[in-house]
């Protein structure tokens, strides 16, 4: 009687297991926002953002697979591409000179076709190795890294932040701009905006790092990274203009394996000017 009992447990597990690890990783999606009126700006009304995150190139997420996620994001025709850090994972392979030409020759499609920017995420600075190697990749790539600064792409003012586990972010503003203006901000770490709120006004964050929980129980996060356990996934209202967007990131780590938590990149539509 036990084993009847067991054996339908058993095979369960096993199937729950093996989508986990063998096909949860892979089902990425496009996730799609389009931006309130208030938030068009000049020439940036009716064009597109592409915003993705937590890649985490190794032996799971190979140049393979960022060949076809780098189509993907192409797919879309973006005026803008924004990374919110995590190139690396522990396992990947810094001595690879191959490997880190395979990197650079994939994102460089995506610098061909519009600007790019990109923040550092947590294990991309962890280490002095990890960070020489990850900056030598993305600006070679020809990405722009922002570090507490800001640029201005046409008249669309874009913010990124030192990463909050292992550097001091801190809000450097433009001048001219005042509490109405919109801003773009770039941080990895969604706790470090949800508990600093760096700027009160119009403002739209994008964040990664907390992969929606990875593996989740049926949505329930079982394990959070530090600086991702209160904001987790989705949208959030930090205050009456200013709004905290956080992806589930593209790779695994540490457990190479998903579960209610898909990968996406998130896709940014600014309203046409009416």
């Amino acid at each position: 009687m036990l084993l009847y009992l067991i054996a339908p447990l058993l095979l369960l597990a096993a199937i729950f297991l093996y989508y986990g690890f063998t096909i949860a990783p892979w089902r990425l999606r496009v996730k799609n926002y389009k931006l309130k009126l208030s938030k068009t700006l000049g020439s940036f009304a009716g064009k597109r953002i592409v915003f993705f995150s937590d890649i985490h190139l190794g032996p799971n997420f190979n140049i393979q697979h960022l060949q076809q996620f780098c189509r993907l994001i192409l797919s879309q025709k973006p005026q803008l591409i924004l990374f919110g850090g995590d190139l690396l994972e522990e396992k990947t392979d810094l001595s690879s000179q191959s490997f880190k030409a395979g990197i650079i020759k994939e994102l460089s499609l995506l610098s061909d076709f519009c600007p790019c920017y990109a923040v550092f995420g947590n294990h991309d600075v962890e280490s002095l190795k990890n960070r020489q190697y990850t900056t030598e990749v993305i600006e070679a790539s020809g990405f722009i890294i922002l570090q507490n600064s800001w640029a201005e792409i046409d008249d669309l003012p874009l913010y990124g932040f030192e990463n909050a586990s292992h550097d001091q972010p801190e809000f450097v503003d433009n001048a001219d701009l005042n509490e109405d203006s919109f801003r773009l901000l770039l941080c990895h770490e969604p706790d470090f905006v949800g508990k600093v709120k760096p700027v009160q006004g119009n403002s739209l964050y994008l964040s990664g790092h907390s992969h929606g929980g990875q593996v989740t129980l049926f949505g329930l996060p079982l394990i959070l990274p530090d600086l991702g356990r209160r904001y987790v996934r989705g949208c959030h209202q930090l205050n009456d203009k200013s709004q905290l967007l956080i992806s589930n990131g593209v790779g695994t780590v540490h457990i190479h394996a998903r579960f209610c938590a898909r990968p996406d990149i998130i896709v940014l539509d600014f309203p046409e000017k009416i």
